[in-house]
C-alpha cells in the first residue's frame, strides 16, 4: 500500500492587524499585521482568511491587496517589516491575492481565502500587509475586520 501525502492543519489564529480607518493609497502604503512566531509551530503554509469592511463611498472598480511579508528572526524582512502592528510601505513584498471591490456602497464587507503555499516556505517569522485603493479610508470600527490563518503542513500517512 502506498503513502499518501495530506495536510496537517493548526488552530485558527486571529492576526492582529489595525484596520480600523486605513487610508486608501495608491503608491503601496498600508497595515502589517504583528508577525507570527512560527519557530514552534514550523509551518509549512498557511490559509489566510480576510474579511475587509469599506469606508463611506467608496470608489468601484478598486481592491485590497493582501501581501505576504517575512523576516528571518535577525535583521532582514520584506520591505523593513517590523515585529509588530504598524504602518508599511510595500516595495517589492510577494502579493498573496486581491479582493475586489466591485461596489460603490459604503460599509459592505469584502473576503478572500488566500494560500501562502505558491510562495515558498513561510519560514521562521511571517505575517502579511493590506494596501487598498478604494479612494474612501476603510470603516472606522476595528471589529468590522477579521484577518486569521490556519498553518498547515504535509504529513505522510
Amino acid at each position: 500500500m502506498a503513502n499518501k501525502v495530506i495536510d496537517l492543519f493548526g488552530t485558527r489564529t486571529a492576526l492582529t492587524i489595525t484596520l480600523a480607518s486605513l487610508a486608501s493609497s495608491t503608491v503601496g502604503v498600508g497595515r502589517q499585521s504583528t508577525l507570527v512566531d512560527n519557530t514552534t509551530t514550523r509551518h509549512h503554509a498557511a490559509v489566510v482568511y480576510c474579511k475587509v469592511t469599506v469606508g463611506t463611498t467608496p470608489t468601484i472598480n478598486r481592491s485590497i491587496y493582501v501581501y505576504l511579508v517575512r523576516y528571518d528572526d535577525s535583521a532582514i524582512g520584506d520591505d523593513a517589516v517590523g515585529a509588530t502592528d504598524a504602518a508599511q510601505t510595500i516595495v517589492n513584498a510577494k502579493l498573496l491575492g486581491v479582493i475586489a471591490v466591485n461596489s460603490a456602497s459604503s460599509d459592505l464587507s469584502y473576503y478572500g481565502v488566500f494560500d501562502t503555499s505558491g510562495l515558498g516556505a513561510l519560514g521562521p517569522k511571517w505575517g502579511i500587509t493590506i494596501v487598498h485603493d478604494t479612494v474612501a479610508a476603510l470603516n472606522a470600527t476595528g471589529s468590522n475586520h477579521v484577518i486569521a490563518y490556519i498553518g498547515y503542513d504535509p504529513e505522510v500517512q
